[in-house]
């Protein structure tokens, strides 16, 4: 009888860890969709935000349109930064000067696959309440490593920290605006100050 016992309670353990296990990664694929649904809402939205890279402060209002980000800084200067998967453009306003970039080559594409869920979601990280997500990569021989923070309940995105080669730039994000529409020019990539 005492053997059986032993018996019972190995078998009644591990039905109690494979429980464990398997709704750990039901909870993971849950929070997995629930990022990927926030993320494609937030297209019509936009947010203010503060930038740190160590040296200065930089703030502005970033915008998400269906398939372009706007990130206009207002201060320290005015600079407009429009971006798509494939191409940027950067204009400083005081200079009244725009300058293209391809944006397929830099970090910039990583941020439009997190915005579709492609690939990065693989393993977001539940914190207190915040969701971590971390990724690792090399570009033209940079090593990046892009670190996405959202508050969880509600889920927002809160903080955006990028390690380029030892440098460091975070990004964090507050006052949300959801369902604003924009006219398709507000995202135009055509220099404003062509005459």
């Amino acid at each position: 009888m005492l053997e059986k016992d032993k018996y019972l309670e190995k078998i009644n353990y591990l039905i109690f860890l494979v429980i464990i296990l398997f709704s750990q990664g039901l909870i993971a694929e849950t929070l997995k969709l629930k990022i990927i649904k926030y993320n494609n809402d937030l297209k019509n939205s936009s947010a203010l935000f503060l930038q740190n890279d160590g040296d200065s402060l930089e703030e502005g209002i970033i915008y998400f349109g269906i398939d372009r980000i706007k990130i206009d800084y207002t201060k320290p200067i005015k600079l407009t930064l429009i971006l798509s998967e494939k191409k940027g453009i950067y204009t400083n306003h005081e200079l009244r000067e725009s300058q293209y970039f391809n944006t397929n080559k830099s970090y910039i594409k990583v941020f439009f696959k997190i915005l579709k869920g492609d690939n990065f979601l693989d393993k977001p990280k539940m914190l207190e309440n915040f969701v971590e997500l971390n990724h690792d990569f090399s570009l033209n021989n940079n090593i990046y490593k892009i670190k996405i923070i959202y508050e969880y309940d509600p889920i927002k995105l809160r903080k955006i920290i990028i390690l380029e080669n030892n440098q460091k730039i975070e990004m964090g994000f507050y006052n949300h605006n959801n369902l604003e529409t924009y006219e398709k020019k507000f995202f135009s990539m055509i220099n404003p100050y062509l005459n």
